[in-house]
């Protein structure tokens, strides 16, 4: 656990040196390959709506935050006593933004302490799970490095005529290419 964490931090302290252009699509590939087995064995079942959109950015930076947003959403799923533990990835295009949507059925975050979960070493976990520096590490590298905006809320959503509850995180990337 300490030597994740640690390399967790080495990693954001020694990010990706170049820009690259890179599909969203592909990044999000490569972090549910990363992921998905935990997943998997956990019941959790991961459904897409990804529209291809290239980017200029950090594609490893990315990847490390989307990672870490999927395991917050698995680690909230895993509490639960639900049948179905359904997350969604949705990425579309809204005017000259990519928008990443990561949303869950694990019911939410209380009201209040929605507004500090990006604060550092704020955590929801047990001290031996969480050190709460994962969703403001994610913060730094959207807002500082990604040119982006990282935002969580809690919402009410439809699927297959059920209604659920669940977290949903918004990531906004400004830096979009336009394929000509």
């Amino acid at each position: 656990y300490l030597s994740n964490t640690i390399d967790d931090f080495r990693y954001f302290f020694k990010p990706q040196k170049e820009k690259e252009n890179f599909y969203l699509e592909k990044c999000c590939e490569k972090t549910v390959d990363l992921i998905n087995p935990n997943f998997l064995n956990k019941d959790i079942q991961i459904i897409y709506k990804i529209e291809n959109i290239k980017i200029s950015g950090y594609e490893t930076e990315l990847i490390q935050v989307l990672i870490n947003i999927l395991n917050n959403s698995k680690d909230a799923l895993e509490l639960l006593n639900e049948d179905e533990k359904l997350i969604f990835i949705n990425i579309f295009r809204k005017n000259d933004e990519a928008i990443i949507e990561i949303k869950d059925n694990a019911g939410g975050i209380s009201e209040d302490i929605v507004d500090k979960v990006f604060e550092p070493y704020f955590t929801t976990k047990h001290q031996t799970q969480g050190t709460g520096i994962g969703l403001f590490m994610c913060k730094e590298i959207i807002n500082k490095h990604m040119n982006g905006e990282i935002n969580i809320l809690n919402e009410d959503f439809e699927y297959k005529n059920k209604t659920y509850k669940g977290t949903l995180t918004r990531v906004t990337l400004k830096n979009i290419i336009k394929d000509v």
